[in-house]
């Protein structure tokens, strides 16, 4: 998968909490979505910053300013998905499939160039 996809798919997510929060206008939901969609720009930012930064220092700041982003993503899933289990509204099962998807395609991401940057120190 290209950085390109990565970013489209980030994108679709945006797009898709955005017509989450229209279609069901809940208070909670709202402000979930509204952390979601920060959380997700804010991982596609620095995910580009990643993989050119320049220094060790500037990775592992950035790495893990991408896992504080990433657990945040992770937390309003499942704070969701908790919610969710009673009422079992299929529009909010599909985002949330979309986001444990989008997530974990960043954390293989993660692991890829972190691998990269491991074997190239060697």
């Amino acid at each position: 998968m290209t950085v390109t996809q990565i970013h489209e798919l980030n994108e679709k997510f945006q797009k898709s909490a955005v017509q989450l929060s229209e279609l069901i206008p809940s208070g909670t939901l709202v402000q979930a979505t509204s952390m979601l969609i920060r959380s997700a720009r804010k991982i596609d930012e620095r995910f580009l910053k990643l993989v050119s930064a320049s220094s060790e220092i500037k990775f592992n700041q950035i790495m893990s300013q991408l896992e504080d982003e990433t657990d945040e993503v992770l937390f309003i899933l499942d704070q969701l998905e908790m919610a969710n289990k009673k009422q079992k509204i299929s529009l909010i099962n599909d985002f949330l499939k979309d986001g444990y998807e989008l997530v974990s395609i960043y954390s293989k991401c993660f692991d890829h160039i972190i691998d990269k940057k491991v074997k190239k120190e060697d």
